[in-house]
Formats: C-alpha cells, structure tokens, sequence
C-alpha cells in the first residue's frame, strides 16, 4: 500500500497532496473519503437510482439545483426561458429540470393540477423565502388570510378605485402633453409603474401616497427596480443575499442601500396610517390593508396566527402588483404602435366610445369593449407577465403521465409560459393578433386565458390589474397618438425575474393630442 502511495505521489501534485493527506493527515483523509462516497452517492442516485431517472433532460439539472440558479440568476435570462429548447432537443412533453423536479408541456394536464378544488400543494421548497401569502402552503392559514384581504381586491373594490385611476390617468396625461411640446422622448413603463404602484399603495395603506408629486422617477420606485435585479438571489439563497450586501467591494452594497430606501417609505407610510387611526375614529378611514390589521380581535387566534402584518407582505403585493401590470401596459403600447392595422381598429372602436371614456369616464362599459378586451388579453399573452414556474407537489398516491410514473412528493410545473407559447392552441405564437380572442376562434382561445393563473391560487389582484389594463389603454389612445422610438425592435426582450422584466425602456413620442 505505501509503495502504491509513493508512485501516485510522483504522478501529480494533485496526487501528491492528496497522499500527503492519507499518510500524514488521516482525520482528513477519512473526511476526503467520506466526501467522495456522498458525492458519488448523490451522483449515482439521482442519475440512476432515483425515480425519475427515466424523465429526459440535462443531466446538471438532474444532479442539482444550481443548473436553474445559473440560468435564473447568474446567465440572468431565466431558466422558464430554457423549456421549449429541452423538450424541442429531448422531444418530449416531459422533462426533468431539477433533481425532484419535472416540467410538463401539455395544457390538458394544466388543466388537472389548477382546476378548482385541487389536491396539488404548492412545494414548500420553491416558496419558502415568498414571504406572507405566497409562502403558505397550509390551506386553512391560506383561507383566512385571502378572505381577511379579498374585500380589497373584488370587483366591488374595482369599481371604487376607478375615480383613483382617473385621477392617475390625468396626472399622466399632464406629463405626455408636456412631452408633446417639448418633443422629447417618453419612457412609458416608467409612467405605468408609477400609475400602477401608487394604485397597489391606495389598497395597502387609507391614505394617499401620490407618487406622480415626485416631477422625476420616484426614489421609491428606484428603489424597488433596484431590489428586482436580485430577485432569484433572494428567493434561493436569501443568507447569501445578505452576507454578500455586507462586503465591501462586492457590487451588493446598492442593492441594501435600496432595500433601506425600500423599506424606509413603507414604514413612514404604515406609521402615517397609525397616527391618523389613533387621531380619529379607525371607521372613518379608507378600507386598506393597515385597517383591516388594526381590526382584529386578537382573541381571534386563527386570524392572528394567519395573517400577517401589511409590511411583512408589502414586498410582494407591490413588486408583484405593479411590476406585472406595469410591463404588460407597455407590452400592449407596443405591440399596438408596430402594429398599425390593430391600432387603427382599437381607435376606431374607441372614437365611438368617447361619451363613456372623454365625457363621463365609465371602467365598466369600457370593460365591454370587444376588441380592447381582445388587445388585453393579446397583451397578456404575449407579455406572459409570470413567465415561469409555479411548481406544485404530486398528491398521494401519485400520478402517472404517458409510461412515466410521477411518486407523491415530486414537484411539477406547467409553466404559463409554455401554455400562452402553445402554437396548437396559439397558431403563429410569436405575432400581436387580438383578433385571436374574437369571433369563432374566441371559443378555443378563451379557456386559455391563464395569465393569472387558475384554481385556489388564482391571483389576488385579477380584478385592479383588468381595471388598470383597460382603463390605460382606452384614456391614452383615445386621448393621443404616439410613434415608437425604435420602431424597427418588433419585439420586446425580456428577462425571467420571477416576473417578467422587460431589458429595455419602452420609449416613445407623443405626436397628437387627439382631444385638443
């Protein structure tokens, strides 16, 4: 055995350390040996052994999760971005994208895991840095926390927040008519982030933030751009997140800076809600988030146990409710200025509904518009504004897809993307036709309408993001004509941040006042 040792030590210093360690060291040397065999261990089963060994797919993705973190974080375009390459190069409506983890191409079986009443839970794992409500994964905690917000965010709630939409659509019409005489340029999604954050902020808190006072980019919003670029880091290895923000040097200093600035608005605000609570009567307050937490009877133990306190959510139903609808306001501005014969249509339809738009501003019957509603849902589709996966568990006693047994446990996505992507469902996916989602075709197409998602788990905010998409759409082009500032880009580009993030302004001229 020495003899052997001594000839591997004269092949390599690679070799050589490594004997050293055997002969010298042998505490390290049985930690070495240990090491290999888990890792080897690891390596054999979840290749060979594991039960979904027969699912194809890359093998990195098999052996480890750091394959996904590498495409969401580190390459940054996203790993929901990968999927129609993989089942395309393995030809396969199944693969494995993770150790435990499959993706399934196929509608039909989106239909079974989000239909209404579904067993499928979502997988704890993938969830667990969400925070508040994305991250529960009891359904009862999950139940009272949705109906102690959900008056919030009805349809009734859309209807009261319409006159705060028209305020916010007037704000913005002030700063596109100085933007027509000056000529310069407009930076759209900017606009509707604001417009859409400060909508998101009116349900957090009872008073009104008005972002649109800021005359530049608000330091908020900023703020909040800034936090997004670290979204995956955060949501997979958040410890790493913060360890990284404290070394100087380290390029991660901004972001805590900007989780500071993030975190010091939302504050202020939350203490503004308590000083007025506590200087009038909490009934004449607007119905928020904050009121309905200062409401609860704390003897109400499954209330307090399950909801939790707005600014523990506030990340979420900010980031998550302005940046999607924000980007898909601009994604249809768009599509709608590269594509002259759907603009055309749109204003046409809204010419003859200007009694209800100009006149006396009516979300209602502007809702009822066919082919806005078509241009929406168009928009919402090719925007795809949470992309990627939404993974849930496979219930006992397991499930079976084709000849592939899936075991209880195992988490599986359909990703949104893949079902707006579908060509069979979607012929030509790739091209703006809101024409789609009317006539005939609206039959087939209409069922597949899940930007939103579907089931238990459905959206929240389903009904303020339909209130701000067609509302913003109908005011602005009725109200002016614009013209790209690059009109030869006839597609957006985008990055996978949990949320689709566009990679580049949407920037525009403002070439008419259409009510002047």
């Amino acid at each position: 055995m020495s003899q052997l040792l001594m000839s591997l030590r004269e092949g390599s210093s690679i070799s050589s350390w490594y004997c050293d360690a055997l002969i010298e060291k042998p505490f390290v040397a049985g930690f070495l040996h240990l090491l290999v065999l888990a890792l080897s261990t690891i390596v054999l089963r979840r290749l060979y052994f594991h039960p979904l060994a027969r699912v194809p797919g890359p093998r990195l993705a098999a052996l480890t999760d750091l394959y996904a973190f590498y495409f969401n974080f580190l390459q940054g375009d996203g790993y929901s971005k990968q999927f129609e390459g993989f089942h395309a190069k393995y030809n396969s409506s199944i693969i494995r994208i993770g150790p435990n983890h499959v993706h399934i191409n196929d509608p039909a079986f989106f239909e079974e895991v989000f239909c209404v009443g579904s067993k499928w839970a979502k997988d704890s794992s993938f969830y667990r840095h969400f925070g508040g409500l994305d991250s529960m994964i009891d359904p009862q905690d999950y139940r009272i926390y949705r109906s102690h917000i959900a008056p919030l965010y009805s349809a009734r709630s859309a209807d009261e927040l319409a006159p705060s939409v028209l305020k916010e659509l007037q704000f913005s019409a002030t700063k596109l008519r100085r933007h027509l005489s000056t000529k310069e340029p407009v930076n759209v999604l900017q606009i509707f982030r604001t417009l859409s954050a400060d909508i998101v902020l009116r349900i957090l808190f009872s008073h009104d933030v008005n972002l649109f006072d800021c005359e530049t980019y608000h330091p908020f919003l900023e703020a909040l751009d800034t936090v997004m670029t670290k979204t995956w880091l955060i949501l997979t290895y958040p410890s790493v997140a913060g360890f990284l923000s404290l070394v100087p040097g380290s390029g991660y200093r901004a972001f805590a800076s900007a989780f500071k600035t993030f975190t010091k608005y939302c504050e202020e605000w939350a203490a503004t809600d308590v000083r007025m609570a506590k200087s009038s009567q909490v009934a004449s307050q607007r119905d928020s988030h904050m009121k309905r937490y200062a409401q609860i009877d704390p003897s109400d133990t499954k209330k307090t146990r399950a909801v939790l306190h707005p600014l523990e959510d506030i990340f979420n139903f900010i980031a998550g409710g302005s940046d999607t609808t924000a980007y898909t306001t601009a994604c249809a501005v768009h599509y709608l200025l590269a594509s002259p014969t759907a603009l055309a249509k749109l204003q046409a339809e809204l010419d003859a509904a200007a009694p209800f738009i100009r006149d006396n501003f009516d979300h209602n019957k502007i809702a009822s518009l066919p082919y806005l509603g078509a241009v929406v849902k168009e928009a919402l589709r090719l925007s795809s504004p949470v992309p990627g996966c939404l993974p849930r568990l496979v219930p006992e006693p397991g499930t079976r897809y084709g000849s592939i047994f899936l075991p209880p446990g195992t988490a599986v996505s359909v990703s949104l993307l893949s079902i707006q992507q579908n060509a069979r469902i979607f012929p030509e996916p790739q091209k703006f036709l809101p024409d789609r989602w009317l006539g005939d075709e609206a039959e087939t197409t209409r069922k597949w309408n899940v930007a939103f998602s579907r089931g238990p788990r459905q959206c929240i905010g389903v009904n303020i993001a339909y209130l701000e998409l067609h509302a913003c759409l109908a005011y602005l082009f009725s109200h002016f004509q614009f013209a790209l500032c690059n009109p030869t880009k006839t597609e957006l580009e985008w990055v996978d941040r949990f949320v689709a993030h566009s990679t580049r302004d949407v920037m525009v001229r403002v070439t008419e006042d259409r009510w002047a």
